[in-house]
């Protein structure tokens, strides 16, 4: 029978994993405080954790962000805890002011990173929450396997839409990018005039930069 399994195995080989598989899984719960407009995540643990240093192991924090958004206080993290693909934080993080529009346009997105001693950090996988799957008051578990960069979906787009698809979709393959916000820009060579003309279209989700969370944007080129 060894021997069979042997051969069955040499002639089917056990599909590798998938890249997903591979970065860990994140176990951690949400809690929407609707009385205290306050939104609650406690990250558990994660297991099996991609190997990110030389020993073999890893120095794991997690990192919120609620998206849209590019404001610090749309950033929370963890401590780190160092040497294990297996960490247990057991720790909750809170956002303050989350009200119910915001339980529905918005998303919270969490990040895996690996501390590195010399500063720079690496990503090791992400998972995102779009905050309208929460119900007030009501705790929800999750426990998912980490992505490197979570799909979206995207329908067939013309023109300007087609412009901010494409930035968004070089902002996904980016990483750990932060987000500033965007801008949507027109641009044209005239043969005729001899010049490049720029047409300064919109910008959306801009970050916050006045004590009143608004700014007075202007763009330079």
């Amino acid at each position: 029978m060894q021997l069979l399994a042997g051969v069955l195995t040499r002639l089917f080989p056990p599909p590798p994993p998938s890249p997903s598989a591979t970065l860990g899984a994140l176990e951690f719960s949400l809690l929407y405080d609707q009385d205290n407009s306050s939104l609650h995540c406690t990250l558990i643990k994660a297991k099996g954790l991609k190997p990110m240093d030389s020993n073999g192991l890893a120095d794991p924090y997690v990192k919120l962000h609620l998206l849209p958004g590019a404001s610090k206080s749309n950033k929370l993290r963890t401590k780190t805890l160092r040497n294990t693909r297996n960490p247990v934080w057991n720790e909750t993080l809170v956002y303050h002011g989350i009200t119910d529009e915001d339980m529905q346009r918005k998303t919270l997105r969490i990040s895996v990173c690996d501390e590195d001693k010399f500063g720079h950090n690496e990503f090791i996988g992400e998972t995102r929450v779009a905050l309208k799957k929460l119900k007030a008051n009501q705790k929800k578990n999750f426990n998912i396997c980490l992505e490197r960069v979570i799909p979206t979906k995207r329908t067939g787009t013309t023109g300007a839409s087609r412009g901010m698809a494409l930035y968004e979709e070089e902002v996904d393959r980016g990483g750990d990018v932060e987000e500033r916000g965007k801008i949507l820009v027109s641009l044209m060579y005239s043969t005729q005039q001899g010049g490049l003309i720029v047409g300064i279209v919109r910008c959306v989700h801009l970050a916050a930069m006045d004590a009143n969370g608004y700014s007075d944007p202007f763009v330079k080129l």
